[in-house]
């Protein structure tokens, strides 16, 4: 940030091609963040249903698991 002169920082990632990945490797993009400047994009995060969060990490268990 002291050399871009930056407030703050985005780090982002985006894995697949339906997350907008152009180059299918994995790299990350750095963006520095001035007072005035925009993330120009959007994610409605929506919320699990009760009990989906363990659900959900009982699924990502299981495929870890093999």
């Amino acid at each position: 940030m002291q050399a871009t002169g930056a407030e703050a920082y985005n780090v982002l990632q985006n894995n697949g091609s339906a997350a907008h990945q152009a180059v299918p490797h994995v790299h990350f993009y750095i963006i520095p963040k001035f007072p005035d400047a925009r993330l120009p994009m959007t994610w409605d995060a929506g919320a699990l249903e009760t009990g989906g969060a363990k659900r959900l990490l009982e699924k990502m268990r299981a495929v870890l698991a093999g």
